[in-house]
């Protein structure tokens, strides 16, 4: 990639940084509006997870991440408000024309970068996507199929799709487990759970009997991030969700509540649930819920679930490595930093980096 795509991903990192500097406030409450965040919850998010200054080796090898292009689109999704500046950095990168269609529900960061950027990007209403364009977009494998049908071919599409993360934890290590269960906490309470990033599940290596243990710990430690960090507001599908998956874990397993949230113990074949689709793991909804999935061993768990998993956050660097070599497209983490990964490509790895021709 030329040095004008790094030239266009530095400038707009310089538009963050002075548009937070200076409009922060004023951004912050039209956030809380926009998302339901708790004001508290905004600020944490950028905070933790807005990029501001990555290192030279980091912009580095995302701008080596993506393909050269004459124009590109990103289609905006709204359940991460910050997500904007990565999706942008990386069809800037790309193309020296940049066309960006915002999340109807929450547009402020893409609309206030392009304010600030004097034609650097374009925000629009509806994208004219020629072929030869890349089109990033993100949302629902549903509305992903649809955009399939609707593009022309000899577009590039980089389709990033519904995914969810994991939390591994090992019970035999008792002295790290509350540590573990703070670090756990920090990676639900950030977008009150809606990323693809937010851990659904918490796969703890050792007994039931010390999973059931280590819940107890973990709804403390969510209760505890919930006092410093508010839970937001849910909308009603999302409230309705919640009322549904609490309703049917009940049937499966005792519920512990943590504050707003919940932490539920179950014994699960993950490989065999996972072949019959997400219905049949029962995943908790957004909202600060989690289940701990008691396994013998790591390897069969995180592979049933290799196909879904965006981002996988670990106790223990041996952790890491067993995780890293068994699931080499997902990104890989300590605890405690799977909502901020590296500003290195895009956050979701499972797609082909050079896309998809239509």
């Amino acid at each position: 990639m030329s040095s004008s795509g790094r030239a266009r991903v530095e400038r707009l990192l310089e538009l963050s940084r002075a548009l937070l500097g200076e409009q922060r406030q004023a951004l912050s409450e039209r956030w809380h509006a926009t998302t339901g965040l708790s004001p508290e919850g905004v600020a944490w998010a950028l905070d933790h997870c807005l990029e501001r200054a990555p290192s030279a080796a980091e912009i580095a090898a995302l701008v080596a991440t993506v393909p050269s292009a004459r124009r590109a689109h990103v289609i905006l999704p709204a359940q991460v408000f910050v997500a904007a500046q990565r999706a942008l950095a990386l069809a800037l990168a790309s193309a020296p024309q940049v066309f960006v269609r915002p999340s109807r529900r929450d547009p402020v960061l893409a609309q206030a970068l392009a304010a600030r950027g004097q034609g650097l990007f374009e925000c629009v209403a509806e994208l004219s996507v020629q072929p030869g364009d890349h089109v990033w977009a993100y949302g629902a494998d549903l509305t992903l199929s649809a955009l399939r049908a609707q593009l022309p071919a000899g577009a590039v599409l980089h389709a990033h799709g519904s995914g969810f993360g994991v939390a591994v934890v090992e019970l035999t290590q008792a002295a790290r487990l509350t540590d573990a269960a703070r670090a756990i906490a920090e990676d639900v309470l950030c977008f009150d759970q809606r990323g693809c990033l937010s851990p659904r599940l918490v796969l703890a290596l050792g007994q039931e009997s010390q999973a059931h243990s280590f819940a107890d710990t973990l709804a403390a430690a969510l209760v505890e991030a919930g006092r410093r960090v508010p839970r937001g507001a849910l909308s009603a599908d999302e409230r309705a969700e919640e009322s549904w998956y609490r309703q049917c874990l009940a049937c499966f397993a005792p519920i512990l509540d943590s504050g707003h949230g919940s932490v539920s113990v179950r014994a699960l074949e993950l490989s065999l649930a996972a072949s019959q689709g997400l219905a049949a793991l029962l995943l908790p909804p957004a909202g600060r819920h989690l289940q701990i999935v008691p396994v013998e061993r790591l390897d069969p768990a995180l592979r049933g679930l290799e196909r879904w998993l965006t981002s996988v956050g670990c106790a223990t660097p041996e952790l890491e490595a067993r995780a890293r070599a068994l699931l080499p497209r997902a990104r890989v983490v300590p605890l405690g930093r799977m909502q901020s990964p590296a500003f290195d490509g895009p956050v979701d790895l499972r797609a082909d980096p050079g896309g998809e021709l239509i």
